[in-house]
């Protein structure tokens, strides 16, 4: 082989890598993120549970309350800042957390009646669907009821399509996936009878075409952890976060940023902060509503140590980063001078 032209091809290859990673890095400011929370729940016998992981790459993690008033259901959310629910449970053991999809056409049904809509200041926006089950219903056949009953701009669609499905569990152990079908509708996938668990990741439950990852290894191995369950002893807090630990997420661009475990008979919420399963924080639902309205950082939960190490994992990823992008520029300035200097074509002579 040429020399010349196996260094020429080892330059373009290079620069092609290099606008492929800045691209990559642009659009995770504004795109799901590949691989992005693992969401699971299950019972057997007079046991209930769900877990989630929370894998994104923005670090800033917020718990917040909203007592029940008004006919409304107390609940508890888990998220980030300006109060973007990502998941929750609310006093009567009702559940969700949300797995991002790209984006799917939704029907938005403009015959049907328009959802409710906020509190003033906010009495121009309508309630999201999700906050609008916690705070009215208390199982899962009532969330189905509430989810099919309005338009649904309350899905918050974007431009018509939507970009993520619902994984909703109550304290009687039944469970569905909310997601958008091939036609637009919503679907749900209901947790089989006899079977103890549902499962959902970053592909669609009625439509695995509309994936971010598919087929999923986190979900086949939570699969056969899960299947593994076979009586009630067996269905415990430690093997769920057995889970969590197994399929929590670590990169420059997607961490899990928080896991948690609710007991939905029981109404206790465990808690733990950036794939460190060894410190966990347990919140009873009904104690925390009974304090009021509260707003606080996830990392403030727990000890310094725990915080020192998840803000020490998060530094050396954006110094990788930098570190990267830095090299890259380098790189791609002296291919483009290499290029110049050998009056480099892509047809060689």
């Amino acid at each position: 082989m040429n020399t010349n032209f196996a260094v020429r091809a080892g330059i373009l290859y290079l620069v092609i890598f290099v606008i492929n990673f800045a691209v990559g890095t642009c659009q995770t400011a504004t795109n799901p993120v590949r691989g992005s929370c693992t969401i699971f729940s299950a019972s057997a016998g007079d046991k209930v549970f769900f877990g989630n992981n929370e894998d994104y790459y923005r670090p800033r993690t917020y718990l917040w309350t909203e007592p029940g008033t008004n006919g409304n259901y107390g609940c508890l959310y888990l998220g980030f800042k300006d109060y973007s629910h990502q998941g929750g449970i609310n006093e009567k053991g009702l559940c969700f957390d949300a797995n991002a999809l790209p984006k799917s056409k939704l029907n938005l049904h403009e015959e049907l009646v328009p959802p409710p809509n906020y509190d003033a200041p906010y009495e121009n926006f309508v309630i999201w669907i999700a906050v609008l089950i916690m705070r009215k219903a208390a199982t899962v056949e009532e969330a189905i009821d509430l989810a099919g009953r309005y338009q649904r701009n309350n899905w918050y669609a974007d431009a018509g399509g939507l970009k993520y499905q619902l994984h909703l569990a109550d304290a009687k152990g039944d469970a569905v996936v909310i997601s958008v079908d091939q036609q637009g509708e919503l679907a749900f996938t209901r947790k089989e009878p006899g079977k103890r668990y549902l499962i959902s990741t970053n592909f669609n439950r009625a439509n695995p075409d509309n994936a971010l990852d598919f087929p999923c290894a986190r979900y086949a191995l939570t699969e056969q952890m899960l299947d593994e369950i076979q009586n009630e002893d067996a269905l415990n807090v430690e093997y769920f976060k057995t889970i969590l630990d197994r399929s929590h997420e670590e990169g420059i661009f997607n961490n899990t940023l928080y896991s948690n475990i609710f007991d939905l008979k029981n109404g206790i919420v465990y808690l733990y902060h950036w794939h460190q399963y060894d410190e966990v924080v347990r919140l009873n639902v009904t104690e925390e509503l009974k304090k009021g309205i509260k707003l606080v950082r996830i990392k403030d939960l727990f000890s310094g140590e725990t915080q020192r190490a998840a803000s020490e994992e998060y530094a050396m990823s954006i110094l990788l980063l930098s570190v990267s992008v830095v090299l890259g520029t380098i790189l791609v300035i002296a291919a483009i001078g290499y290029i110049k200097k050998h009056k480099f074509s892509m047809m060689d002579k």
